[in-house]
């Protein structure tokens, strides 16, 4: 790939993560000539979470509750390194260097303190729900200077 000269930065915060947004992420990187962040924001304490709502089911005794929770969260970190790994292979058969950050925590402070930290130009951010079937499973954010200058929700390309 020819010199960097932008930041392009993804990010996530589930286990599924979609093809088109991986496949977006990397081919704007490639138009940008620009390296790719792969960011995965990972609540804190998920399985705890889980764990408090199926204590509704305590019948099924505290011991039976905490290896549940440990096996969804195996499970869980299991699928985002499948998923990740599958980014990772994509974007290195297209030449494009590619970084992936692991965080835990609030969502927003993470994603705005890494985007200023790594002088990213473009986000692009998965949503959790998109609004149409004619809506990307994700929004594109262009930053410049640390500002955002434009959001685009661009039309799903299924």
């Amino acid at each position: 790939m020819e010199t960097v000269i932008e930041t392009v930065m993804v990010v996530f915060s589930a286990t599924q993560i979609s093809d088109e947004i991986a496949n977006y992420a990397i081919e704007t990187a490639i138009k940008r000539k620009a390296r790719l962040i792969v960011l995965d924001v990972r609540e804190a304490n998920m399985s705890g979470r889980v764990g408090r709502i199926m204590e509704d089911v305590s019948f099924l005794g505290r011991k039976v509750l905490d290896q549940l929770k440990e096996e969804i969260k195996e499970k869980r970190g299991e699928m985002i390194i499948k998923a990740l790994h599958g980014i990772r292979q994509k974007a290195q058969e297209k030449g494009v260097e590619t970084e992936f950050i692991v965080v835990k925590g609030p969502s927003i402070d993470n994603i705005l303190r890494l985007a200023k930290e790594k002088k990213v130009s473009t986000l692009i951010v998965q949503k959790r729900i998109s609004a149409s079937f004619q809506e990307a499973p994700f929004e594109v954010i262009y930053i410049q200077d640390g500002v955002i200058k434009s959001l685009v929700k661009p039309k799903t390309t299924k």
